[in-house]
């Protein structure tokens, strides 16, 4: 058994999981921190109108995170662990770390969040807002001469 990190009282943890594609087995890769940045999203998640308007949001911004590093984690991943030193398509996965139970960091369970492959990923949110102003544009037909 890994050792438990310890909690951070003031920022949200999200705990990264890898898994190739043929096996169904999840492994944990590494906690990283949040700022107070991703503390007010995972807040505004605890609502049904924050869900609504921002989940995608983390799981961009940390699909982002994650395939910005791809090569480095799946190299760590192989070398640290024997049943993937031969996987050659990798599936990432993320939850929050539950600061109830530290000890579960580990485990994947039930709320593990699966990330899109990196080309489904989406964009920014200026991304698509700069998209939809210009679909709205588009729609409008050209004033009369």
């Amino acid at each position: 058994m890994p050792p438990t990190p310890p909690v951070d009282p003031e920022n949200v943890e999200f705990v990264i999981f890898a898994r190739s594609k043929k096996l169904p087995q999840w492994f944990p890769v590494s906690i990283t921190k949040g700022g107070s940045g991703a503390n007010l999203l995972v807040k505004s998640l605890e609502t049904e109108w924050g869900r609504t308007l921002y989940s995608n949001t983390l799981v961009q911004n940390i699909g982002r995170s994650i395939y910005a590093e791809k090569e480095q984690i799946i190299n760590m991943i192989k070398n640290s662990n024997s049943m993937m030193r031969d996987a050659k398509d990798f599936e990432f996965g993320f939850k929050i770390r539950d600061r109830s139970d530290p000890k579960a960091w580990m485990f994947p369970t039930a709320d593990l969040i699966i990330l899109p492959a990196e080309n489904e990923l989406g964009g920014t949110v200026i991304d698509n807002i700069q998209a939809f102003l210009g679909q709205a544009s588009a729609a409008v037909p050209a004033a009369p001469q």
